[in-house]
């Protein structure tokens, strides 16, 4: 494997971005606008990207792209959704020409999210929600013409270390709808791409304020590709857009070296990129005959089929290789 996207001859622009238009990655790596629920007649926001991560509807990105979609409780206890504020993904099929319209079910609203925060409430101040691992995995699910085949991206949650000089590539939706204009003007969302080399390196600290762990880039990545996934030479998914500042910073916050994302991101193998982790049953010729993630309904469908061998596995979906616990 290599990088993903590599940038047509002549066709970088001055600040290192380059137009990516393949089917596939755009079905994989999705933009995400917020709209008020009140007002769902209103033009939705573009905020920033996310990407899938299995084949079942996780998805995963940075948590300041959705941090005003929550707040904390009257009891400062807990976070809540914000009553005005909803999130979606943008999710479309192919490439376009012109400009036709978005069909309803292209909106692909969030069914769940996980991320780890804090309740803090100063002595004189509101309760205030803080950012623990800039990490936040959604749930998605894609549209009917392709639940049957989500894609996903390999992450690599252990293997890969970030060095300096080391080139990553960032994907994401650069300046995401931020053209000046009409309220009715049509939605605008392109991919780009940004090649970068590491520059520094800070490894995860519960000392610092902010504790993941982080690697600096030389390159521009813009706002709108935020969340979006950070590639390795070999292709894999190695961490999360975080930041970038004017003038040639991007900043991305890296899977190894802490257990968090393994935890957060429960279906994937760490170890063993493309794998993830399932309940099999086994036939009595010890052929693996069903797969799924939920234990209780894998037993239930062994029963009514006289079957009763069933195992944890490291399956890959791509080629129906797997490792049994």
């Amino acid at each position: 494997m290599s990088f993903p996207a590599e940038p047509e001859s002549g066709a970088i622009e001055s600040d290192g971005l380059f137009l990516v238009q393949d089917p596939e990655l755009r079905s994989k790596i999705l933009p995400l606008f917020s709209f008020d629920p009140q007002q769902p007649d209103n033009r939705p926001r573009g905020e920033g990207t996310t990407f899938r991560i299995d084949p079942w509807s996780r998805c995963v990105t940075a948590y300041h792209v959705l941090e005003n979609l929550f707040e904390a409780d009257r009891t400062g206890t807990q976070a809540i959704l914000r009553p005005d504020l909803r999130l979606v993904a943008l999710e479309l099929q192919g490439l376009a020409i012109g400009t036709p319209p978005i069909a309803a079910d292209a909106w692909r609203p969030l069914s769940g999210c996980h991320a780890q925060i804090a309740v803090e409430t100063p002595p004189l101040g509101i309760p205030r929600l803080r950012n623990l691992t800039e990490l936040v995995v959604l749930r998605i699910h894609a549209s009917k013409s392709s639940e049957h085949r989500t894609p996903y991206l390999p992450l690599d949650l252990r293997r890969w270390w970030p060095r300096p000089g080391e080139r990553v590539l960032a994907l994401g939706y650069a300046g995401l709808d931020k053209t000046e204009g009409r309220d009715d003007r049509p939605i605008s969302q392109y991919m780009y791409g940004s090649f970068g080399k590491i520059t520094d390196i800070e490894l995860a600290d519960g000392g610092r304020g902010r504790p993941w762990p982080i690697f600096r880039v030389a390159a521009d990545w813009p706002g709108g590709m935020s969340g979006g996934p950070v590639f390795n030479e070999a292709g894999h998914v190695v961490g999360v857009v975080s930041s970038g500042i004017a003038g040639g910073v991007g900043t991305a916050t890296f899977f190894a070296g802490w257990n968090l994302p393994a935890q957060m991101m429960g279906s994937i193998d760490p170890s063993n990129p493309g794998l993830f982790f399932c309940v099999g049953v086994f036939d009595l010729g010890g052929q693996l005959v069903c797969i799924g993630q939920d234990l209780a309904e894998a037993q239930q469908w062994a029963a009514s089929h006289q079957m009763f061998d069933i195992a944890r596995i490291a399956y890959n979906p791509c080629n129906g290789d797997y490792i049994r616990a």
